[in-house]
């Protein structure tokens, strides 16, 4: 069944809070999951390599930097240094309206380069790539 969420929802409660940013997840569809992110003026994500999922970022408000990192082998983690196997590194300036695809096995951290504004995007990606807390 369809549901309708308004002014950027995804509906639930929030699947992670911390004092940098908060993570609303909704796992309603089969195939896909749709989440949203804010994060406060400052802050930033803890960053994670995707794993399995193809990613859709959609910013819908705030500025801030987003941080690719695509590795040149699919082994997960690279211990104490995030530097093993790098092929190619890049950031993107974010602003409202940008969309941004990152592939999986890429690194990705955001960061909120306002003072005063919360960053906040949508996030759309595969089943496969959700790593349930449950």
């Amino acid at each position: 069944m369809a549901r309708k969420y308004v002014n950027f929802r995804v509906g639930g409660s929030p699947y992670k809070e911390t004092d940098a940013y908060t993570v609303w997840t909704n796992d309603l569809l089969g195939k896909v999951i749709a989440s949203k992110t804010i994060i406060q003026p400052g802050q930033s994500t803890e960053g994670h390599k995707l794993i399995d999922s193809d990613v859709v970022y959609v910013v819908v408000n705030g500025r801030g930097r987003m941080e690719v990192v695509e590795y040149m082998n699919s082994e997960e983690g690279h211990g104490g240094d995030p530097s093993y196997g790098v092929e190619h590194q890049d950031s993107y300036d974010l602003v409202a309206g940008d969309v941004i695809l990152v592939q999986s096995g890429d690194y990705v951290k955001v960061s909120n380069k306002s003072e005063h504004d919360q960053l906040a995007y949508l996030r759309i990606f595969d089943r496969e790539g959700w790593r349930d807390k449950k």
